[in-house]
């Protein structure tokens, strides 16, 4: 039977453990508060009061709709949703437009957008205003007034739309194209070549009208100044969109490039004579402005993703009575008060001494413990163990780096050992109650454990025992040129069906809706052979231009079968769904993980652990495929542990 998670937890933890691992540490004390100088001894008039009630949902309806709109043409499609970090205000103005922002000409998006605003009006309707605090009513009236806003100004951008289309009447099959790579779905790389070499005739038949009504001909076509440069923006936007999903294929996908060159390069030199021509020739001529065109109800696309049998809107009342945190500016005074409180300095001795904590032990009791909310509870105990720990080490300090033992070789890699004593160090400072000798039989264990598991998989692969040979096959078992965005897709949509089949987390449909692929360039696999994720999965896979062998090892390093527990650890329930949920409650608590990989690493890892010991791979190649991480997740520990001792050399 293999370790509990809470300990395996802690072998994620150290994944981040290295010296160089503290910069997000560094960077969060940089911005904190100005250190005080002495400790106050009632820590009560500190208290972060009460703020609105509604501030979560408010921030929830904002971003989703940004989420949302990512997921469409014209709408700054390529990118999504970041790791964490702040994720914008409580509620947004109807969005305004300025001149050079891309017209987008999608109906599916506002189609999506305004089912979302619909439903959020309805919800927001039903909430009991009277229950609320005056700060919580005056922001709902606010949201509620924005969701009106925003329903209004998606009908002035479907008139946009209809105003637009007679002098782009090729932009509806191009926005088609764009967002089908936006959803991922499947390539026609021959019907792609149709889509586009139809939009440059129908851009050359076009012009030739808007011409013909310049020259007083027959069969003419006119425009407004307003319309033509209104009309060049969209063009303009296409443009650039159409770039990206050209080089998401090209040199991925063999057939792709085969089918696009000429096609692509007459598409976008049209598009751009196009644009110019609107700019330069019709505006200043200012014509009589093209009827809008008769669009239909609805889109004619669909992003596949979207299930309308999960509702659009959170359980309002949960999040209306989610306590809030009354320590929050208590932990960011006293982390300003220790020099940022992690990692001992990396040799240096602590900021302040040793009275200095012993005034906050004191301080602490100023506050009724079991008054506080919980997670002010949490917060409590965090401060006082933070200071118990400091208040040991008062007096002592590290050997200076160049004085720890570092066994040595011939490889030429750089870089001091860390230390017995400043590991334990490092160890305190993420509270982690465990001696790196202990961590590294742990380690030794787990890896014990997978080759158990290696042994099983490969007896059911018909290997024997012989588990290097099954995993060489597992190897070998990776899509075809081209075929990795579809792989990779259907990984990421497996493990939201799973989690959610299962019950094992609410994953809120924006986000389900919402997952972003961009493909890794030659030159970023030379650092990073492997996937990334958060905003968006990062697929490395060999294009035409690299060397032969580095091909194959593409293929062999993110096979199948291996990439069924990267898709979802980089994506959700993993880095992303981390990205998704911090940048809403970002501000529900004291963050208590900055700086430390619990949060980052050791949540994504902890969700790879979970589902296979719930059976998510159920074929013994998935289950290599799992096993290699994590058996190189307890080698990385073991090696890192034994250099940063001197018992090893790199």
């Amino acid at each position: 039977m293999h370790l509990h998670w809470l300990t395996t937890s802690t072998l994620c933890a150290m994944l981040a453990l290295a010296p160089a691992a503290s910069a997000t540490f560094d960077q969060a004390a940089a911005q904190a508060p100005a250190a005080p100088q002495t400790v106050p001894s009632d820590l009560r008039p500190l208290l972060t009061p009460k703020t609105s009630e509604m501030a979560i949902v408010a921030r929830t309806y904002t971003l989703d709709r940004q989420t949302l709109n990512t997921n469409y043409a014209g709408s700054g499609s390529g990118g999504g949703r970041g790791r964490g970090g702040r994720g914008g205000g409580a509620a947004a103005a109807a969005p305004q437009a300025p001149p050079s922002r891309p017209v987008s000409m999608s109906l599916a998006r506002i189609d999506r957008l305004r089912r979302f605003d619909t439903a959020w009006q309805t919800a927001l309707a039903a909430l009991d205003a009277g229950s609320l605090s005056a700060a919580a009513k005056t922001e709902l009236d606010a949201l509620g007034k924005t969701v009106a806003a925003n329903l209004a100004a998606l009908d002035a951008e479907r008139q946009t739309i209809a105003t637009l289309t007679p002098l782009l009447p090729f932009a509806a099959p191009l926005v088609d194209t764009i967002e089908a790579r936006i959803w991922i779905k499947d390539m026609d790389a021959q019907a792609a070549a149709g889509v586009l070499t139809r939009a440059t005739e129908s851009i050359t038949a076009t012009r030739a009208r808007i011409q013909a009504g310049l020259d007083g001909g027959a069969n003419a076509l006119t425009a407004s100044t307003a319309q033509a440069e209104q009309a060049a923006v969209a063009v303009e936007g296409l443009t650039r969109e159409l770039e990206e999903w050209f080089n998401f294929y090209n040199g991925y996908d063999p057939l792709f490039t085969w089918w696009m060159g000429l096609p692509w390069q007459h598409a976008q030199a049209a598009l751009t004579q196009y644009a110019a021509f609107l700019r330069s020739t019709v505006a200043p001529a200012n014509r009589a402005a093209a009827p809008p065109a008769a669009l239909p109800a609805t889109a004619a696309t669909a992003n596949p993703r979207e299930d309308r049998k999960f509702g659009d809107v959170p359980d309002l009342k949960s999040l209306i009575a989610l306590p809030q945190d009354e320590l929050t500016d208590i932990v960011a005074l006293y982390r300003a008060g220790t020099g940022g409180g992690g990692r001992g300095g990396r040799g240096a001795a602590p900021a302040r001494g040793a009275d200095y904590y012993r005034q906050w032990l004191r301080a602490l009791t100023s506050l009724d413990f079991d008054e506080l909310s919980r997670n002010a509870q949490v917060n409590y105990l965090f401060i006082k163990k933070m200071s118990e720990i400091r208040i040991a080490r008062d007096g002592r300090s590290l050997p200076a780096p160049e004085a720890n033992p570092r066994k040595a070789d011939q490889s030429g890699i750089p870089g001091p050992a860390r230390g017995r004593e400043g590991l334990i160090w490092d160890l305190q400072d993420v509270l982690i109650p465990y001696t790196p000798e202990e961590l590294i039989a742990l380690a030794e264990a787990e890896f014990a454990w997978c080759d158990q598991e290696m042994l099983k998989a490969s007896r059911e692969m018909g290997f024997g025992d012989n588990w290097k040979a099954a995993m060489e096959k597992v190897k070998s078992m990776h899509a075809p040129p081209g075929g990795q965005p579809a792989v990779i897709r259907d990984l990421m949509h497996e493990a939201v069906d799973y989690v959610r089949g299962n019950n094992l987390i609410t994953v809120p449909p924006v986000a389900a809706e919402s997952l972003h692929m961009a493909m890794m360039s030659p030159e970023r696999q030379l650092v990073n052979p492997f996937f990334t994720g958060g905003a968006r999965i990062t697929v490395s896979y060999p294009t035409n231009t690299m060397a032969h062998d580095a091909r194959l090892q593409s293929m062999r390093g993110n096979t199948t079968a291996f990439s069924h527990a990267t898709a979802h650890h980089e994506m959700i329930p993993g880095h992303n769904f981390t990205g998704y949920i911090g940048s809403r409650f970002d501000d529900y608590r004291a963050d208590l993980g900055a700086g430390t990989p619990f949060f980052g690493e050791g949540w994504a890892l902890y969700w790879e652990l979970v589902l296979y010991d719930k059976g998510f791979n159920d074929t013994p190649e998935e289950r290599i495929g799992a096993l290699f991480w994590r058996m190189h997740r307890c080698a990385r520990i073991i090696f890192s542990l034994n250099f940063h001792m001197g018992r090893w050399s790199p």
